[in-house]
């Protein structure tokens, strides 16, 4: 309730509107959205805001967001005392004239605090007169030196207070500095020895004091390095890093853009170098390349990385190598492992002796084992592919699919939604066949069994056969049209045919549905090699007595065929 009736005070006393041809810049220290707050600020003063991250020009607005103390608001005619809260410091540096600061307690409803900070920022800017914003020069109408704010000037006022001096952050000809950079050591040495801290050259200024060479023989602490840091044990690094650390155990820098190295453990802040560790090699965001015995880490978003066992990132990855598991939180652009490689969101390509998991959409997934991807773009390829959608291609002994409108090439494809259909056919030379498909709309499998009886040395000869095929299909309103490629293993009465006694065909079939049931009408071309010379299917094609060969037969005829299909 404190807050809601700070918020209505400050809403009624920052009614007034700006110009809206005028720029303001913004500049933010804290944990604060600038996105939410860049365009908050704008609809409140009505002029362009210009997000400058934490540093900015004037005419500058500062906000700052920090834990600190501050006198609580009154309870019953009595303060209630200091006490440490957060709370929002808003600093207005204009072009000219003496900048202001206020300061407002935000509260732990976090989502509350833009509303607030806008609120507290219109009351400092226009200084609840708008004598500030005149500062503010048109761009269409700069006015000359020493000219007026306004060619009509205002009735006389009393002047206003004095406002309190601004803190020194926000001294109007001063830049704001980033925060990281507050770490940054100001004291720089060429040259620093030492055996642990404190005693070393640096003497009470431990971690303060930027080096271009330092060398300590168990632990050194610096406040930066721009050349070689070596240490026995550990190396750590208050500052940055631009050169070499090398720690015989562990190396430690704020921020690393040279080159950290370490026998055991390797840890930084943003890494835009090279990390290189025999265990462990730890960063917040990896925009160059980390290297690790064991496990290569980033807390945030990772360019490179490569580990013994396991690459893991927190954000997007653009390449992962492990030799177990590559794990990305986000979007994967390349990653590999022995293992597994698992992305949060999209992958570009993954690939993995056994698993290659996608919580979005896989363009390239390559696996030992099984591909799994909420939704496949591109190809997948292992002996097991699952994806939830299928806009492309799998390649697979099983192949499961949510997509009747892609590609599935494998022993079983299961599509939810696709093609399921039986059919009994007859064909020219008597063959009955009885065929199952499945798959999509467009791709689709065949298994089948088939045979006919043999009138000339009785049932011994009767041929009987089974075979799987696929092809592709073509449906016009109740009119579907097949083009199958099939293969048969022939084998005659009760004798498995061990031989070679294969029946190739390549059917083409138009089948037209009325209700459940079609009526399906087509023709085969027979192909069929084999190397018993007593076999049925040549001999009823024979029409002189002569022997047959003893080699591999090869004979080739077309027949027609119909049939029902449900």
């Amino acid at each position: 309730m404190r807050h809601a009736s700070i918020a209505v005070a400050l809403a009624v006393a920052t009614t007034a509107s700006a110009d809206p041809d005028r720029t303001l810049h913004l500049a933010v220290h804290g944990p604060v959205d600038t996105a939410v707050l860049g365009p908050a600020l704008a609809r409140e003063l009505g002029v362009e805001v210009a997000v400058a991250g934490t540093t900015c020009d004037v005419p500058c607005l500062a906000v700052t967001v920090e834990r600190t103390e501050i006198e609580r608001a009154e309870i019953d005619g009595a303060s209630a005392g200091p006490g440490v809260e957060t709370a929002a410091t808003v600093v207005f540096a204009p072009r000219s004239g003496t900048p202001r600061a206020r300061t407002v307690a935000l509260g732990n409803d976090t989502a509350q605090w833009p509303l607030v900070i806008t609120l507290l920022a219109g009351n400092v800017v226009r200084d609840e007169a708008q004598d500030v914003l005149a500062e503010l020069p048109d761009r269409d109408l700069p006015r000359p030196p020493g000219a007026a704010a306004d060619p009509i000037p205002p009735p006389a006022e009393p002047p206003p207070a004095e406002p309190p001096p601004p803190p020194p952050l926000a001294a109007p000809a001063a830049r704001l500095a980033p925060a990281d950079d507050a770490a940054e050591a100001t004291e720089h040495s060429f040259l620093g020895l030492g055996l642990v801290p404190g005693l070393s050259t640096d003497l009470t200024h431990v971690g303060q004091v930027r080096h271009f060479l330092s060398f300590d023989v168990l632990v050194g602490v610096s406040g930066g390095s721009s050349g070689l840091s070596l240490s026995g044990l550990a190396d750590i690094e208050r500052g940055s890093v631009a050169g070499f650390q090398i720690g015989g155990v562990v190396a430690v820098a704020r921020r690393v853009a040279g080159t950290q190295v370490a026998g055991v453990a390797a840890v930084s802040g943003d890494l835009d170098g090279v990390q290189v560790a025999g265990t462990a090699a730890v960063a917040r965001q990896v925009d160059g390349v980390q290297a690790a015995g064991i496990a290569a880490v980033s807390r945030g978003r990772a360019g490179t990385q490569a580990a013994g066992i396991a690459a893991a990132a927190a954000g997007d990855s653009s390449v992962q190598l492990a030799g177990i598991a590559s794990v990305s939180a986000g979007t994967a652009g390349l990653q590999a492992a022995g293992i597994a490689a698992v992305a949060g969101r999209d992958a570009n390509v993954q690939t993995s002796g056994i698993a290659s998991v996608a919580r979005g959409t896989a363009n390239i997934q390559v696996a030992g084992v099984v591909n799994v991807a909420r939704r496949v773009s591109g190809i997948q390829i292992a002996p097991i592919n699952v994806a939830h959608e299928v806009d492309g291609v799998q390649i697979g002994v099983i192949n499961i699919g949510g997509s009747a409108d892609g590609f599935s090439f494998g022993l079983i494809n299961i599509v939810p939604g696709g093609r399921y259909d039986l059919e009994s056919a007859v064909d020219s030379d008597r063959i009955g066949t009885v065929l199952f498909r499945h798959g999509g709309r467009r791709w689709h499998n065949v298994y089948g069994v088939g045979g006919h009886p043999v009138d000339r040395n009785g049932p011994s000869d009767d041929v009987w056969m089974y075979g799987l095929g696929f092809g592709p299909s073509l449906a016009m309103g109740d009119t579907v049209i097949d083009l199958e490629a099939i293969g048969w293993h022939v084998n005659h009465g009760a004798h498995y045919e061990s031989g070679v006694s294969v029946l190739g065909q390549l059917r083409l079939s138009v089948a037209h549905y009325w209700g459940p049931f079609a009526l399906v009408a087509g023709g085969i071309l027979n192909t069929y090699v084999t190397n018993d010379p007593q076999s049925p299917l040549i001999l009823e094609r024979r029409t002189t007595g002569a022997p047959m060969p003893t080699g591999v037969t090869t004979t080739v005829w077309p027949s027609a065929f119909v049939g029902v299909r449900i």
